[in-house]
C-alpha cells in the first residue's frame, strides 16, 4: 500500500492511500490482473489532528486504476474539489 499526505489544501490536509488488490472476475471464474484501488481522507489543522471528518466523496467512473500514481493522484483532486465545493457552499 502506497499513502501520501498533502496539504495544506485551503487549510485542509489530504490523506491519499492506493491498495493493490486481485481485480474480481465478473463471470466468477478465474480472477483479472491486479489492479490499484484509492482511498482519501481530510483532516483540518494537520493530518496528525484529531479533529477529523468522513465525507462520501464521488471519484467519478474510474476507480480501479492500473498504478500507484493513477490511484493516488485521481482520489487527491477528488478529495481537493470536495474541499471547493465544501468552501463555495459556505
Amino acid at each position: 500500500m502506497a499513502e501520501r499526505v498533502s496539504g495544506p489544501y485551503r487549510g485542509y490536509y489530504v490523506s491519499a492511500a492506493a491498495r493493490l488488490i486481485q481485480s474480481p472476475d465478473p463471470a466468477g471464474g478465474e480472477p483479472g490482473p491486479p489492479i490499484y484501488v484509492g482511498t482519501v481522507s481530510v483532516a483540518q489543522g494537520g493530518p496528525d489532528n484529531v479533529h477529523r471528518f468522513e465525507a462520501l466523496v464521488d471519484l467519478g467512473e474510474q476507480q480501479r486504476f492500473a498504478t500507484e500514481d493513477e490511484a493516488l493522484g485521481h482520489v487527491e483532486q477528488a478529495a481537493r474539489a470536495y474541499i471547493d465545493r465544501l468552501l463555495q457552499n459556505n
